[in-house]
């Protein structure tokens, strides 16, 4: 696999953005989001997208450059319209406006739709975290990217719909960042599972006839994804995708997932917490670190070497990619490079 550098990746993606009509600022977003995917360690979410989006614009899918629309508003709520520019664009906007909502209150809950796909959402619950909020994010398909069965079930209803929830820490150079489908794996696995040519862990798809498979092109060929906790414990998954559905979908307007959507997308439900109106900022995060510290504390068990928490891997990761640049599947790099050469972008050098 080539390896290249974080920064010539983010210009190779500002670039290929730009080709297609995007506008510079939107560009550096999205371009730099897949980056920092990549550089903590979410490979499914990162540059390997780079083509996925801009066919997006090409197909008329993404409306580059569509600003952020307020559809009801209070002064600790929100709903509104993305209007169909980039996901994370559009992500980005709502998270903000939230954080202008909580600074000075408790809670605000922002409620978006006609948004395009979004990638990782932890990084929208970290802008929280940054600003010492807590931030929470999770996602359904607009009514649609049906992808998982539910538990007891063997047609997909349900995307992989995901959360994720960021808290604020302050001796820890890292936030908590919980970041989590409710399936067994994820699309953006699959992707990769496919790009390599390996086969899917077991218990993580069915076949279209409801039967286990590692055969990732048994999903393509319409299998299922599996809930979260699968096989004894996939009515968790399950449950928590009906929250997560419900939320993302209904108080957006743009639906729960349903046969025959109008539309394709994320829908997001985003919740900001202030913990100042609790307490002062310094008892808080003193009270998270040593938590944190209670619960690493605990000897580690057999085939491990310590007990890592969500956002502490990724963070290792981050340090160790952004020193010898980020490694791109080969398959993913051979569609990046057949796209740059139509857009007359040139390719960055690759790291020894």
């Amino acid at each position: 696999m080539p390896t290249i550098s974080a920064e010539d990746l983010r210009q190779l993606g500002v670039r290929l953005f730009t080709g297609v009509g995007v506008p510079q600022g939107d560009a550096e977003l999205v371009a730099d989001h897949m980056v920092e995917s990549g550089l903590l360690g979410h490979d499914s979410h990162s540059v390997l997208r780079y083509p996925q989006y801009v066919n997006m614009v090409r197909d008329g899918v993404v409306k580059p450059g569509a600003k952020l629309e307020i559809l009801q508003e209070l002064p600790r709520m929100a709903q509104v319209s993305g209007n169909w520019n980039f996901g994370p664009v559009t992500a980005t906007a709502a998270v903000e406006l939230a954080l202008d909502k909580a600074r000075d209150a408790a809670l605000s809950v922002v409620t978006v739709k006609h948004c395009n796909h979004v990638a990782r959402l932890g990084r929208f619950a970290a802008l929280a975290a940054r600003e010492n909020l807590i931030g929470m994010i999770c996602a359904n398909g607009h009514g649609s990217d049906l992808a998982v069965a539910p538990f007891g079930g063997r047609e997909r209803r349900l995307p992989t719909n995901p959360i994720s929830v960021a808290i604020p820490t302050g001796a820890h150079e890292w936030p908590v960042v919980l970041d989590m489908t409710t399936s067994m794996t994820s699309g953006g696995a699959l992707r990769e599972y496919r790009n390599r040519n390996e086969a899917v862990p077991e218990g993580s798809i069915t076949d279209a006839e409801g039967e286990p498979t590692t055969d990732v092109e048994d999903y393509y060929a319409g299998g299922a994804i599996l809930p979260l906790g699968f096989p004894a414990t996939g009515h968790k998954g399950t449950g928590l995708a009906l929250v997560i559905d419900v939320l993302a979908g209904a108080l957006s307007g743009a639906g729960c997932s349903q046969a025959d959507p109008t539309e394709t997308g994320n829908a997001l439900f985003i919740a900001v917490l202030n913990p100042e109106a609790f307490l002062p900022l310094e008892e808080f995060t003193a009270e998270v670190d040593r938590f944190i510290d209670w619960v690493k504390s605990s000897p580690p068990a057999a085939g491990f070497d310590e007990v890592l928490l969500p956002g502490e891997n990724s963070h290792r990761i981050y340090q160790e990619r952004s020193r010898r640049g980020m490694d791109v599947d080969t398959t993913a790099w051979e569609q990046i490079a057949e796209l740059a050469e139509e857009l007359g972008v040139e390719l960055p050098p690759q790291i020894d």
